[in-house]
């Protein structure tokens, strides 16, 4: 429901905050993938729904910590397609479930906005590894300016089961995709 609705009435007001998007050749049309992004500001959510929505047409369903959630279950869960972030166990199972069943997911490894460049968590290695679903980096310069947002989207990882610890994994993860987003002028 919301989505036909962020198309018809919120994709224009989206569409004046980026001023660039680099590598939308990189985000498949097929399939199912995780995005993952530096979180700089309270928009990077709708940015990438309004490249999902220019690009894909597909549901992008994201984590949702619950100071969202007073906006209410239907709405969060049912309109926006977000996965509530109440209980870290009972959120990373059931994200397993979505990527299962084919279904995009969207996680800022580093957390909240306001950690600012904090280090990835790890789940989004452990999921990509659980779930055998690549990823799809997205570096982004947020700014609430007419169109002074760019993103850079990079090409999908599919990280492979070998020595290297799921921590410098993670960490790869969070250098690519700081790289992405210094890289997009």
């Amino acid at each position: 429901m919301v989505y036909p609705i962020t198309k018809f009435w919120f994709y224009p007001v989206l569409s004046s905050f980026i001023g660039k998007i680099k590598g939308k050749q990189n985000i498949p049309k097929q399939g199912n993938f995780i995005i993952i992004s530096n979180h700089a500001h309270l928009i990077d959510p709708l940015l990438i729904t309004y490249i999902s929505l220019k690009r894909l047409n597909k549901k992008i369903h994201f984590l949702a910590k619950p100071s969202w959630w007073f906006l209410g279950e239907t709405f969060c869960r049912k309109w926006a397609g977000c996965i509530p972030l109440f209980n870290s166990k009972q959120a990373y199972s059931e994200i397993k479930e979505y990527l299962k069943s084919g279904k995009i997911i969207a996680i800022f490894p580093q957390g909240d906005y306001k950690n600012g460049n904090n280090n990835f968590k790890t789940g989004v290695v452990r999921l990509a590894l659980e779930t055998n679903t690549p990823i799809l980096p997205i570096g982004i310069k947020s700014s609430y300016t007419p169109f002074g947002s760019a993103l850079n989207i990079g090409k999908l990882i599919h990280l492979e089961k070998n020595k290297k610890t799921i921590e410098q994994k993670a960490v790869a993860l969070m250098n690519h995709v700081y790289h992405l987003k210094n890289n997009i002028d």
